[in-house]
């Protein structure tokens, strides 16, 4: 199994500015009554340092049943999930969706690999996708070790701790003037820990990673 991991992430300031541009882009579509419904990296775009977001294709009103994105993106209920949707589907369009799926987006951004995306949890690399979606759907997501105020934007996206995406944007434009743990300031914490199912690491700096994941969503259209 080969895991592209990005070996230098880029500035915290551009990675907070990053945070706030997705969470302001989906709370204008929350003014709207709308939710974008597909959110992950392809349908993002990287222009002049600034992220941007496409492929409005999935995009339908709040309370509209959630069909579109996969995990790590999203998760199906589980039978402690109260009136969010039929257990065992992704349940409706909502700030709770929307956010889960921008929690997992600065997971990325911040740490430099998808959710899970640093370890090999099975030992058919066939049986990662679906041990991936169990865990989720179970609430268990990895161990966040990077900047304290960062990860807690995280923590709270995946739990939808926020009534709103708008609520959620308040908080990344505040985090922009916040002072950071210069200890974690580089997102690497104590990463190499836990990493013992990582084979073959191709590194890379994250803007060329993201380049990457674009140039193949242009090259299969």
């Amino acid at each position: 199994m080969v895991v592209t991991k990005v070996e230098k992430l880029e500035p915290l300031s551009l990675r907070k500015e990053w945070m706030n541009d997705l969470a302001e882009a989906i709370a204008f579509l929350e003014s709207l009554n709308l939710a974008h419904g597909d959110l992950r990296p392809e349908n993002i775009l990287l222009d002049r340092n600034r992220l941007k977001l496409s492929d409005f294709d999935c995009a339908a009103k709040i309370g509209t049943n959630y069909e579109a994105c996969m995990a790590l993106y999203s998760r199906i209920l589980n039978s402690n999930d109260v009136d969010q949707g039929e257990c065992g589907t992704f349940g409706f369009l909502s700030p709770r969706t929307e956010q889960f799926a921008l929690g997992s987006l600065f997971y990325l951004i911040n740490y430099g690999f998808e959710v899970y995306g640093d370890r090999c949890l099975t030992e058919d690399p066939y049986e990662h996708s679906p041990k991936v979606v169990d865990l989720l759907q179970n609430m268990e997501f990895p161990k966040l070790d990077g900047d304290p105020l960062i990860d807690s934007v995280i923590e709270k996206c995946w739990h939808h701790k926020y009534v709103t995406v708008s609520e959620l944007a308040a908080h990344t434009k505040r985090l922009l003037h916040e002072r950071t743990d210069p200890a974690g300031s580089n997102g690497e914490g104590n990463r190499e820990e836990g990493n013992n199912g990582l084979k073959s690491p191709v590194k890379l700096s994250f803007i060329v990673w993201w380049r990457m994941v674009m140039g193949r969503l242009i090259h299969g259209v």
